[in-house]
């Protein structure tokens, strides 16, 4: 009765969210682009022609085709460069453009460049992408219709001990971006990958479909309003369904946008053509411009099938929010709305997950952020037929994460966090701290320090790692170089001896020419008088 009373509670708040988020008023803003001049793994940082306008705690963002997508939190500001965290899981790299909501309560501004008016540059489009409605085709002013990037990666590591075997592992990836294909309203979107081992080379030319891993590959048209994609396509929108093959569209209606999807989900084994996963579904998406941030919302119902009988049906809810100011908040949750049992066939409404995570900058010295996860297994009743029992015998998985960020003085920064995490039958919870204390004005070195700290505690081991990384910036050719050295104490169950390992990492990452970057990482594990070594070179270029 306490946990029936519990999870109704769970869908009560999830309930006030989405009536919340989708009835919320719009007040309008402009946005102001800035360009990613370096990246180190602890901040992104812009360039701008002037920041008025922008404040510490704002989020920026990046459009990909007609979504917003939030990028950074801005930490630090000056009059012509801003820099900040990441969030989320967004493909950021030098030379994106990257853009901050300034002003509010502006009216929309609809207003196209016209052929032979390409130099009126002070002509701003709405950020209201999916709410604008020009009566035709517009250029928008320096923006790129062919983009993309090409990454080749080498992996490989060896230990020196008797009879150790090297393994080497290559990955190639590319993303293409096209839109309005020869002046007209279509558009394209292609990311595959391509990883193996070298030793698999031979069955590789064999059938390179067995490796090569397509995650979009899609066309799509796009005109007043209206979008649809055919092919195999990643909607932004209803993004945990992952990939779709088959056909997709979205009316935009205001600040509504109304989709449809029809197709079947890839093969689980190798993410091939699978026509007998047929599933088909609906959602509803909301945008809203309001103070100085976006808040958006999606909440969709799909139904998938295996061989024409039913495998999963349920609600998936998302939403997207800095309305208010300095701070962030996002929320991803499915509920799952059939059940099949000793073959009875049940409607049911249970909670399969529910993920938020939440930032707070109440000054520019800290900011705080909280991430909550807690997740069933998700059971497809076909296919996972012969392992059914075992399932449904799992019990929610929950997490916790808070972690704060301060800036106690110019050039320092302390980020700690801690999490804790449990599921019924584990013999004590899971639980992690970490602290990092980095310094990026080091006099006449001109270099960042980073020193860290992590212990963990879980059912099958407690331990600790600890140690310090140097980076440095050379502007002549843009490059960052590292070297790093940790410690790691760890014991795996109750009798087991102690576990020691010093490691020693090395890391650059410099330009080649304009767009082409290179990138070679090292990093050695040694354990009494074994040494593992991990190498990885790769070549990124963008176009």
């Amino acid at each position: 009765m306490k946990n029936n009373l519990r999870e109704i509670f769970k869908l009560i708040v999830l309930i006030l969210i989405i009536s919340y988020s989708l009835l919320a008023h719009d007040r309008k803003v402009n946005k102001k682009e800035g360009k990613v001049s370096f990246i180190t793994s602890q901040n992104i940082y812009l360039q701008f022609e002037n920041t008025d306008g922008i404040s510490t705690g704002d989020t920026l963002y990046s459009e990909h085709g007609r979504k917003i997508i939030p990028v950074m939190v801005v930490k630090f500001l000056s009059s012509q460069s801003v820099a900040g965290e990441k969030v989320g899981d967004a493909d950021v790299k030098i030379g994106d453009i990257i853009f901050a909501l300034v002003g509010k309560d502006e009216p929309e501004i609809t207003q196209v460049i016209k052929a032979g008016n390409e130099k009126d540059t002070n002509l701003v489009h709405s950020i209201k992408t999916q709410t604008v409605k020009p009566d035709k085709f517009s250029i928008p002013v320096n923006r790129k219709y062919f983009y993309g990037s090409f990454n080749a990666n080498s992996f490989s590591n060896y230990a020196n001990y008797p009879n150790s075997v090297g393994i080497q592992r290559w990955n190639y990836s590319l993303n293409m971006q096209a839109e309005n294909i020869g002046g007209s309203s279509f558009y394209f979107s292609n990311y595959m990958n391509l990883s193996y081992m070298s030793s698999e080379w031979r069955d590789v030319k064999a059938n390179v479909f067995n490796n090569l891993r397509v995650y979009d590959l899609s066309l799509g048209y796009k005109v007043k309003g209206f979008n649809i994609w055919m092919g195999r396509h990643i909607n932004n929108n209803i993004s945990s369904i992952g990939p779709i093959d088959g056909l997709q569209t979205e009316k935009s209606i205001g600040n509504f946008a109304l989709g449809a999807v029809i197709g079947s989900r890839p093969d689980y084994y190798n993410l091939g053509l699978n026509s007998q996963l047929f599933e088909y579904g609906a959602y509803l998406n909301r945008s809203d411009s309001v103070n100085n941030g976006v808040m958006q919302s999606t909440l969709a119902i799909f139904q998938q099938t295996n061989h024409s009988k039913t495998d999963r049906r349920f609600l998936y809810f998302q939403h997207t929010d800095n309305a208010f100011t300095n701070l962030y908040f996002f929320l991803s949750s499915e509920v799952d709305l059939y059940k099949e049992q000793n073959n009875v066939q049940q409607s049911e409404f249970s909670l399969t997950s529910i993920f938020f995570n939440t930032q707070y900058s109440p000054a520019r010295i800290i900011s705080i952020n909280l991430s909550y996860d807690a997740r069933k297994n998700v059971i497809y009743y076909q296919t996972f037929k012969s392992f059914l029992d075992s399932l449904f015998t799992n019990e929610m998985r929950q997490g916790l994460q808070l972690g704060f960020f301060l800036r106690p003085v110019m050039g320092l920064f302390i980020n700690l966090n801690g999490g804790y995490s449990y599921q019924k039958g584990d013999i004590r919870a899971s639980r992690n701290f970490s602290i990092s204390i980095s310094e990026s004005e080091i006099p006449l070195l001109d270099i960042t320090a980073i020193a860290n700290f992590n212990r963990v505690y879980n059912n099958f081991q407690d331990g600790s790692i600890y140690g310090i990384t140097l980076y440095k910036y050379l502007h002549f050719n843009a490059s960052t170089i590292s070297i790093g050295v940790s410690n790691i104490t760890y014991n795996f169950g109750y009798n087991a001896s102690k576990f020691f390992q010093k490691s020693i990492n090395a890391q650059i990452n410099t330009r080649i020419l304009g767009t082409l970057f290179f990138n070679f990482f090292y990093e050695g594990d040694f354990t009494g008088k074994t040494t593992y070594n991990r190498f990885m070179t790769g070549l990124n270029y963008r176009f």
